[in-house]
């Protein structure tokens, strides 16, 4: 059995919030809305030369493809160099160096008036729009959004392709306790060291120009720059209570302990959570193969 993330996913234009409520949002579906956006400034005219215009001055910290320190988020870039510079880096040479999670908006919030919130959901968080850049061969290494917010993710230059996988595949996933990381590599998978990844279904898509994949709140997501390009994330509240309030305590409680558990005990508590991660995947895999052998006809 192979690592399985040929799931299809809906690709649909014109939805309306009802629509999208009762069939992606409540149920917490991956859906690629496709023209979200258009009729937009942003839609009609966002690529490289404009943001080049519009903020080609400021000095912007860069990110590397780095496997070290799986377990944390990384914060810091690893350099800095002109914007202006980085676009045209990644408009014409594949490079690993990317953007992320930047709120461009707080630095040029004239961009704002360039689109609008989509009426297919009333609770964005609408102070917190954030673009990613990336080269061709850039990738976001597989995680979750540790606020556990559904994301509206839009395609301006380029392509990109995202791996989904839904949160009830954590365990199978090995998923670090008290973060929102794992090991697992889904590009080149080590069955032998991950068995569990032989239990796991996932979506695999690529979104272009005026795509929106909306990721649901908890979805694990690989995303890898098959072009230089740049997109926007729009987030929202998620609809169910419980995810809200996981999301929370992810950011305000299981964060703060993580980091002082690995404050107190260095590269042994990477090593703990390695191991709390195999026996809960080793608990899920029996619990998986028992489902199946229940399956076959006797």
């Amino acid at each position: 059995m192979a690592l399985d993330y040929n799931h299809p996913i809906d690709i649909i234009e014109d939805i309306d919030l009802r629509h999208f409520e009762e069939n992606y949002l409540i149920p917490q579906k991956p859906v690629i809305l496709r023209g979200l956006l258009k009729g937009t400034k942003a839609y009609d005219e966002w690529n490289f030369e404009y943001f080049k215009r519009v903020a080609g001055d400021l000095t912007i910290g860069v990110f590397e493809n780095r496997e070290e320190d799986l377990d944390k988020t990384m914060k810091v870039p690893h350099r800095k160099m002109k914007f202006a510079d980085y676009l045209d880096l990644i408009a014409t040479t594949p490079t690993d160096l990317r953007i992320h999670l930047w709120n461009i908006f707080k630095d040029c919030p004239q961009l704002m008036d360039d689109f609008e919130f989509p009426p297919i959901n009333t609770t964005f968080l609408k102070g917190f729009p954030y673009m990613f850049f990336g080269g061709q061969g850039s990738v976001a290494r597989m995680h979750q959004d540790i606020d556990m917010s559904n994301v509206f993710l839009t395609q301006f230059e380029g392509k990109r392709r995202v791996v989904l996988f839904a949160p009830e595949y954590s365990h199978l996933l090995y998923r670090y306790p008290l973060n929102v990381h794992t090991g697992v590599n889904v590009v080149k998978p080590d069955y032998e060291r991950f068995p569990g990844l032989n239990y796991v279904k996932g979506y695999e898509c690529e979104i272009k120009h005026g795509d929106t994949l909306f990721m649901p709140g908890e979805y694990w997501h690989y995303i890898e720059y098959t072009e230089g390009g740049f997109g926007m994330s729009l987030r929202s509240l998620n609809p169910h209570l419980s995810k809200r309030f996981r999301g929370l305590m992810n950011i305000s409680v299981r964060q703060a302990v993580d980091w002082s558990m690995r404050k107190a005990m260095g590269d042994g508590w990477f090593e703990a959570k390695q191991k709390i991660a195999d026996r809960r995947a080793n608990a899920a895999i029996r619990k998986a193969t028992k489902k199946e052998s229940e399956l076959i006809p006797q």
